[in-house]
């Protein structure tokens, strides 16, 4: 017979509690990119419906051929939890409103985060300065040798 294991609260493995929060926070932040958008909810449903179209797949349920703004509505409210957005949904919506920020907290659960092209510069900047230090060493060295 298998004895229960009681997880402790203290334990740094917070999984359980980031994948509880996880769909909550995609929403809240999709609510926040589309209350923050030109566009109106109806043109963000319409321009789903575009996107879904031009793909050839469908992006809400069932054989639904169009994003209705009722559903726009379910996906976005973080208290919803019935009708979550899928995977397809996000990123459509990511594409349509130019905005990456509802995908920050699902890669904050897996401790990644999004580079922005200012970061990916001093990334490379870093790389670049790492990379002349390293062929700096190797000079001096075949000059040693010399």
């Amino acid at each position: 017979m298998r004895r229960a294991t009681q997880l402790s609260l203290f334990d740094d493995d917070h999984a359980a509690a980031s994948l509880a929060s996880l769909l909550p926070l995609v929403r809240s932040a999709m609510s926040s990119v589309a209350g923050g958008s030109s566009l109106s909810r109806d043109q963000i449903a319409d321009r789903l419906t575009e996107v879904a179209r031009a793909a050839g797949i469908s992006i809400s349920r069932g054989n639904a051929k169009s994003v209705k703004t009722a559903t726009l509505e379910k996906w976005l409210s973080p208290a919803a939890r019935e009708h979550p957005p899928s995977l397809t949904a996000l990123v459509a919506f990511c594409l349509v409103t130019r905005d990456v920020r509802p995908l920050e907290p699902i890669l904050a659960t897996l401790g990644c985060s999004i580079m922005t092209k200012e970061d990916r510069k001093l990334r490379d900047y870093g790389a670049a300065i790492l990379a002349e230090r390293e062929a700096k060493k190797k000079k001096r060295q075949l000059e040693a040798e010399l």
